[in-house]
């Protein structure tokens, strides 16, 4: 039997279970996944919510992985989702293919090691706390947060005391053996199939590609599928990038402390390097007049002649900015070569004990070299940190970097919610390198036309935003905002999620709101957006102001989200040293950073906003955009061709709830009793 026909069969036998349906376009998904897989077909596919992308990778990677013993990395964003892929819909997946496959059972789990619990560090800790660990299947973050007798901030500051440290004695360590990440890595090395994050799948390739022997964090892998792949290039930036700050000094003041613990002699090489490191890191801290924020250098030359990276080019920076680095470099350089001289004559405990410890600040003194020498498109510049200061290096350019360390080297599938913009996928090829040589986009599974429909206020309804920012008007224009979200929350009876696209813009919106009691008001606060969610789903009258990450990933199924309102276009704003390098270099190779770049990455944000709507089958509701620029400028049909074509467009709120046979809420027709209104809830 082939791939196809045992992931066909698969799906058969799902659809005979009680509470699924037969679901033509998730299989029609598979089996283009499993052809993709079995010609190593380099492709793409933009697969709607609700479709049900994750079984439709895992029952082609686990046929091909039992059938042709290729070896498969299914990836994703967030190390929740990766835990999802593996307690939820993995288990499913066997279970359908148990007869054909019984060998798929191979399948295992790696994320980032910072999200595993230490055993070395557990060491201590109350019953209470090692009891939590004991009770996770793998010693994962997730688990332990689901377990631990603290919560919030508590937990958060446990965590960073119980979890893997960016580097460890490894085999040396004496809870190697029972260790929880490097038990994860060592199945990983026999798996057929291996669930992972984006961020370690980077990661793995980075190491991967400097040798050809290499294996990496996962192996050697015949093929890659990447699930949220709107979020890679983000991911890749981060895999990237490399800090100096004052983190990343206690880093190597730690690790050099290890170190000098092993080798006899060291106290003194150890003390150097420390009042050294705690000196730049005291400067760091306290942001110096010497270290202002600004660019030091961007590769290739010609985007470091760019008017926008010059101005934002700071001349007093750097030679401060050089003598810091140089200082750190010569610090750990010169404790290297102590640790050297005492390694030689060091027995092979001591030996095994440091190899680790010694490679990372090899490898941190060669990365701060890199900072003033970067390749590519890239920029290093001194940036905000906190209350402190960071010198930064970012790679901007991802399309060569990505095809040398995975897309030239490995067949791969992406796939997304929101993956095309304008019906195309040169937006993902321009900014991942992927060139994908087969692409489909398939059908949602939701009827738009009956579901949803798009409310448009009426044109000088709400004020041009850019142009208010221009005439320093923009207290009108919150003003305008926060009355249409209260008459959109009135009306609903709750149910609202507004997405906003800076804190400022939502905090002084959410300041001029005036709600009935009956309508509690929740505003993103700067830590704690997962708990702020889960309180707004838990009240059906409840409205919730969010930014960044409720505009993808958050569920809230049912009728507790009835309107999602996209307050405004979210063109990203050019301020900080990566969006304008991007930007620059992108002009100089001849191309409209706006038509290119930042309109195509509005379009898809967008997109995925009004993506929190529709989460299950029978969820209902409406779209608002109150951006006007959507009715006064020629980009705003471009964005709304981008929404789904059967999706009606109303400029009434009353007619689009009309529309879909939606109620208006009591507390529209009254509010008596209620003059002073309800305040936000800010977490």
């Amino acid at each position: 039997m082939g791939a196809s026909a045992m992931v066909e069969r698969a799906f058969r036998r799902l659809w005979t279970r009680p509470g699924y349906v037969e679901r033509s376009d998730q299989l029609q998904l598979a089996l283009l996944i499993c052809d993709m897989i079995g010609s190593s077909t380099p492709s793409a596919f933009e697969a709607p919510t609700g479709l049900g992308k994750s079984l439709a990778a895992l029952l082609p990677a686990l046929a091909h992985a039992t059938l042709s013993e290729r070896r498969i990395a299914i990836s994703t964003y967030t190390n929740v989702l990766a835990e999802q892929y593996w307690t939820k819909d993995l288990p499913l997946a066997l279970s359908l293919m148990e007869e054909e496959a019984p060998e798929a059972s191979t399948a295992r789990f790696l994320i980032g090691r910072s999200r595993y619990v230490c055993k070395a560090a557990l060491q201590g800790q109350p019953d209470s706390i090692q009891h939590a660990v004991a009770m996770t299947e793998r010693g994962t973050e997730t688990e332990f947060r689901r377990l631990s007798p603290v919560q919030g901030r508590e937990a958060s500051t446990l965590w960073s005391l119980i979890q893997v440290p960016p580097v460890c004695p490894a085999r040396a360590c004496p809870f190697y053996d029972e260790c929880y990440y490097y038990g994860a890595r060592r199945s990983v090395e026999n798996a057929k199939v291996v669930i992972t994050n984006h961020s370690v799948l980077v990661t793995h390739g980075i190491m991967s590609s400097v040798d050809e022997e290499a294996k990496g964090l996962l192996g050697k892998l015949d093929h890659i599928i990447v699930d949220e792949a709107h979020d890679f290039a983000g991911a890749a930036q981060n895999g990237l990038e490399f800090d100096v700050n004052v983190r990343a000094l206690g880093t190597a003041i730690s690790i050099a402390a290890r170190t000098s613990l092993n080798l006899p002699q060291m106290e003194s090489a150890y003390d150097r390097l420390k009042n050294g490191l705690e000196s730049v890191s005291r400067r760091l801290e306290a942001r110096s007049l010497e270290l202002p924020e600004g660019i030091l250098t961007a590769v290739p030359q010609e985007v470091m002649d760019h008017p926008a990276v010059m101005s934002l080019k700071s001349e007093v920076a750097l030679p401060a900015a050089v003598a810091t680095v140089e200082e750190i470099e010569k610090a750990v350089e010169r404790f290297l070569d102590a640790a050297e001289l005492r390694l030689a004559g060091a027995d092979m405990a001591a030996i095994d004990s440091t190899r680790n410890y010694i490679r990372w600040l090899n490898d941190f003194r060669d990365s701060c070299g890199r900072v003033f020498h970067p390749e590519g498109v890239a920029v290093s510049y001194v940036g905000p940190d906190g209350d402190g200061s960071r010198i930064r290096l970012d790679t901007v350019g991802l399309a060569e970097p990505l095809k040398r360390i995975l897309w030239d080297r490995i067949p791969s599938i992406l796939m997304s919610a929101t993956l095309a913009v304008d019906n195309e996928f040169g937006f993902l090829e321009r900014m991942t390198g992927f060139h994908a040589e087969y692409s489909e986009i398939m059908p949602s599974p939701f009827d738009h036309a009956r579901d949803s429909c798009l409310y448009l206020p009426t044109r000088g309804k709400i004020p041009d935003p850019s142009q208010a920012r221009a005439d320093k008007s923009e207290p009108t224009y919150w003003s305008a905002v926060a009355g249409e979200l209260t008459e959109v929350i009135e009306t609903l009876g709750g149910g609202v999620l507004a997405l906003f696209h800076s804190r400022r813009e939502m905090e002084e919106v959410a300041r001029r709101m005036r709600l009935p009691q009956s309508l509690k008001l929740f505003v993103q606060p700067k830590a704690g957006a997962l708990a702020t969610g889960e309180r707004f789903k838990s009240e059906m009258n409840a409205s919730l102001f969010g930014l960044r990450s409720f505009w993808t990933g958050f569920d809230a199924p049912g009728n507790t989200l009835r309107c999602v309102v996209l307050v405004r276009i979210p063109f990203e704003v050019p301020i900080d040293p990566p969006q304008l390098t991007r930007l620059a270099w992108m002009s100089t190779q001849g191309m409209d950073p706006f038509r290119e770049h930042t309109l195509p990455t509005a379009k898809m944000t967008m997109r995925q906003g009004m993506g929190r709507l529709l989460r299950r089958a029978g969820d209902q509701g409406i779209v608002a955009i109150l951006d006007p620029r959507l009715h006064t400028k020629r980009y705003g049909e471009e964005i709304l061709l981008n929404f789904p074509e059967d999706m009606r467009r109303f400029n009434d709120l009353a007619d689009a709830m009309g529309y879909l046979g939606m109620e208006q809420s009591p507390a529209s027709f009254s509010k008596a009793g209620d003059q002073t209104g309800r305040k936000p809830i800010r977490g």
